[in-house]
């Protein structure tokens, strides 16, 4: 084990995964035409990158995506599943850029979230590619960039509006420091 991967640091990035995965299975709404808003599952897996940066951030968001796979998987082909499970959870782990930063929580989440939607668009063309239909009058990028939009935008505006309030800054700041302490 690593100096800087402790065991304690290990029990809050796999308290984070859980959490994330059991708040994914929990649909708040689901749209017609696929997507879901989960009870705020970016969120949670955003959280190991903010308490200890992008490194850890990446390789838990890495994790999550395994799991997504391994419980809901769906394969049309190798550059989908990458896309799809690897790259689009791992890149939030982006939001460890601003960990030290004032008001990084909400940074780092509106940057996850922004990497989130251009792995899954660039997903979505292979989706269309494979055979999946665009809505109609609509080119592959536009629509694919639309509509992961959907789905990800609502969840994480919902998001930060919820962490602007003092109670739950409060609190996530709290559980920062439990995390960082020796």
């Amino acid at each position: 084990m690593s100096k800087n991967m402790t065991v304690k640091k290990m029990c809050f990035c796999a308290i984070c995964i859980a959490l994330a995965v059991i708040a994914n299975m929990i649909t708040i709404y689901k749209f017609p035409f696929g997507g879901s808003v989960t009870l705020f599952s970016m969120l949670i897996i955003v959280l190991p990158a903010w308490f200890y940066g992008i490194r850890t951030g990446v390789l838990c968001g890495l994790i999550y995506g395994i799991m997504q796979f391994v419980l809901e998987p769906y394969m049309i082909s190798v550059i989908q599943v990458t896309l799809d499970y690897v790259l689009a959870f791992s890149v939030m782990g982006v939001a460890g850029i601003f960990h030290n930063d004032k008001n990084g929580l909400l940074k780092g989440y509106g940057a996850a979230i922004i990497a989130r939607w251009i792995i899954a668009t660039c997903a979505g063309l292979v989706w269309v590619q494979a055979g999946s239909v665009a809505w109609e009058g609509w080119a592959p990028l536009p629509y694919s960039a639309a509509y992961n939009a959907a789905y990800i935008f609502t969840e994480g505006i919902a998001t930060l509006i919820i962490l602007c309030t003092p109670q739950l800054k409060n609190a996530l700041s709290h559980i920062k420091k439990q995390a960082l302490s020796q």
